[in-house]
């Protein structure tokens, strides 16, 4: 096992499609090949210019992919057709189809009165997507890790054929929230990120981080968006290698002081806890107000559990507030279960090792060995011995 292939976006100031494009080739992605399945996609739904050039944002180097279309509006359908009768592979198919799939929702869910599209009809937006499909394949993202750092949505109102909307877009939201994508406003009042560049994102991210995972970068491109802004209008797109011998994982954290609750009742939240999805509980002695002693209660949680978790928490202990952290970081070793057979029964083993392939750690499960031990009359720790060198031969 070596060091995983990694890519990151760093959408500082938004995405559009234009710009994902941009990033794509100046990262390396085959600037050819990205326009002639354009043109050749996007010349069966009207008259289409593309021109891609070399330029700057605040001083900094980027590339600018503009693409002027006719005012020419498709249906969902006909979009589909398009796609489905093109000669893009079947994975480049299917993958624009999904963009295109999510800002149609979007758009329906926000504009139930509108019967066309906003930014679907568009044969810019069609452009846009196939080309940053073809980009995403040409460049293997597809079997790299893709991280993206939040990302940026601007603020204040944009002029769209609906009136005057705030920024982001209803229909930028709705995207943003169908696929969990994180995001902060600004840092300006604009609208910096589109729906098309939020849908297409959508189907390349893989996870969210706020800082860089430790990455050594081969190669750096930025695909530079048409405003000129206070901060450079560029979509930054990283490929590397991941360091180190852990994974970095990112979870959530609740906390809350108990001082009145039984021993036993502490074990039962503990166990209920866990049965409802946590990861990790521990509970650790301490010295409460009035020198009372008492424990503070700590949950390690996957984020979408951490509302039910805490209620959990508030019912079975009484408390009136558990404090929450949405986004902790930690870093793990690999871990793979298997299933090893000792004295006819079977037990599950936990195996966890470094990146590199090292094993650091070959632990069975307690239940599994303490029954084996019951039925046998043989000693928990020799069954445990056993099961433990029955994983390694097995590893070996």
């Amino acid at each position: 096992m070596g060091n995983k292939n990694i890519a990151i976006f760093v959408p500082s100031t938004g995405a559009s499609g234009d710009m994902i494009i941009g990033s794509l080739i100046d990262t390396g992605a085959n600037s050819d090949l990205i326009l002639n399945k354009i043109k050749e996609v996007a010349d069966e739904a009207g008259e289409i210019d593309i021109n891609v050039s070399r330029t700057t944002r605040n001083s900094v180097s980027g590339l600018r992919v503009n693409i002027n279309s006719s005012d020419s509006k498709l249906s969902f359908g006909e979009m589909l057709e398009i796609i489905k009768d093109s000669s893009l592979n079947e994975q480049s198919k299917e993958k624009s189809i999904q963009v295109l799939r999510n800002l149609k929702e979007a758009e329906d869910k926000v504009h139930r009165d509108f019967s066309g599209f906003h930014e679907v009809g568009k044969v810019d937006a069609l452009a846009d997507i196939v080309g940053s499909i073809v980009g995403y394949y040409d460049l293997g993202l597809n079997n790299k890790e893709v991280y993206c750092t939040e990302l940026k949505v601007g603020g204040g109102y944009t002029e769209t054929e609906h009136g005057l909307l705030s920024a982001p877009t209803p229909a930028t939201l709705e995207i943003l929230k169908e696929n969990k994508m994180k995001f902060s406003g600004g840092p300006v009042t604009k609208e910096i990120l589109t729906p098309t560049g939020a849908a297409i994102l959508s189907v390349f991210i893989d996870k969210f981080t706020t800082f860089f995972p430790p990455i050594k970068i081969n190669r750096i491109g930025r695909g530079a968006g048409k405003m000129k802004l206070k901060s450079p209008n560029l979509l930054t797109l990283c490929i590397g290698e991941s360091q180190g011998n852990l994974i970095e994982d990112s979870v959530g954290m609740l906390e809350t002081n108990i001082d009145d609750v039984e021993g036993e009742d502490v074990g039962y939240v503990i166990e209920k806890l866990l049965e409802e999805g946590a990861l990790d509980v521990s509970v650790v002695p301490a010295l409460m107000k009035k020198s009372r002693m008492g424990n503070i209660l700590k949950v390690i949680s996957k984020k979408e559990d951490l509302e039910k978790l805490s209620e959990i928490i508030i019912e079975e202990t009484g408390t009136l507030g558990v404090r929450v952290s949405e986004e902790t970081h930690r870093l793990i070793a690999e871990r793979e279960f298997k299933i090893v057979k000792i004295f006819d029964y079977k037990v599950k083993v936990k195996i966890g090792r470094f990146k590199n392939g090292r094993i650091i750690d070959i632990s069975p499960e307690y239940d599994d060995c303490m029954k084996i031990a019951k039925k046998t009359g043989k000693p928990l720790q020799q069954i445990k011995k056993i099961a433990v060198n029955k994983a390694m031969e097995d590893i070996n």
